[in-house]
Parts: structure tokens; sequence; C-alpha cells
């Protein structure tokens, strides 16, 4: 079995125009919400072996943040190009490459994400919030092996919920 924990980036600042959208920073909710998330994941035992991001600001900060609540090392973070614009394939296609480990965190973006989530399990919601969290056990020995369905959901939870 595989554990995968899907994150969506947290709340990002609008306020500067002139930024791209891949420079944007989190605002101040979207800290306070990574924050929030952090501590839900640490109370739920979620634990990633590795988290792979996106390498838009807004992901890398989210990463950092939910990082350190979960009492993981900066060093367990790395950042995938591909996932900042991807599609539901280019999102498989990472995760079919994924190396070894049990359990590893995906900081992304939607749609993309929320159709991964769709993808693994039909009864995942139909749109993530900003720094929502949804982990899964896949049905699955090695990360090349996911399929359609094979998740189940463990835990969900966005800033303004939690189940």
């Amino acid at each position: 079995m595989k554990h995968l924990t899907l994150i969506r980036h947290a709340k990002s600042d609008w306020s500067e125009a002139a930024l791209v959208d891949f420079d944007r920073p989190l605002n101040a909710r979207g800290k306070k919400a990574a924050f929030i998330m952090g501590q839900r994941m640490a109370k739920a035992g979620l634990s990633p072996d590795l988290v792979i991001s996106s390498p838009a600001k807004r992901a890398r900060s989210t990463a950092k943040l939910l990082a350190r609540e979960i009492a993981l090392p900066k060093t367990a973070i790395s950042y995938q190009t591909e996932i900042y614009a991807a599609s539901l394939t280019t999102l498989q296609q990472i995760i079919s490459s994924f190396p070894d480990v049990a359990h590893i965190a995906l900081i992304g973006h939607n749609p993309a994400l929320t159709n991964l989530a769709k993808w693994l399990n039909p009864q995942a919601p139909d749109w993530l919030p900003t720094c929502a969290v949804i982990n899964f056990q896949l049905a699955i020995a090695r990360w090349e092996n996911i399929s359609t369905g094979c998740g189940t959901i463990l835990f969900y939870g966005d800033p303004k919920n939690s189940t």
C-alpha cells in the first residue's frame, strides 16, 4: 500500500497586478491556513516521507509552512516544474515516477489537483479549495501501478472544514 496526500496551495496575494501568476506569494489568510492545515495534518498523523511541489512561489511557501508544522525537514521537499501547469495526465505520469517510499505529498494547483483526486476516488470533493488536504491510501504496491479508483480517502480537510 502507498499513501498519497494531495494539497492545494494556500490562498495567494493578488494585490500586485504586475506580478506574473507564477510569482504570486501567499497572503495573510493563506499563511494562516497553511499553519492550521499543518497542525491538522500533524494531529492526523499525516507525515509524508517526501513532499513534491510545484515551484510556483505560493506552492513553495505552502510546502515550507506545512513541513514546519509536521516536523518534516526542508530537505524532504523537492520541486517539479511540470506540476505548475499540469494536466491530469501529467500528474499521473509524475506520480508513476515517484521514488519507492510509502507516503508522498503532492502540492499543486487546480483544476488538475481536483481532477486527480476525483480520478483516484469519485467520492472526492468536486473542487479542492485553497489549502485543502486530502489523503488517500492507494491499493498499489508500486507508484507506477497507480490507476483510476485505486484510492481510499482516509483524511480530508480544508481551512474551513475537516472530516
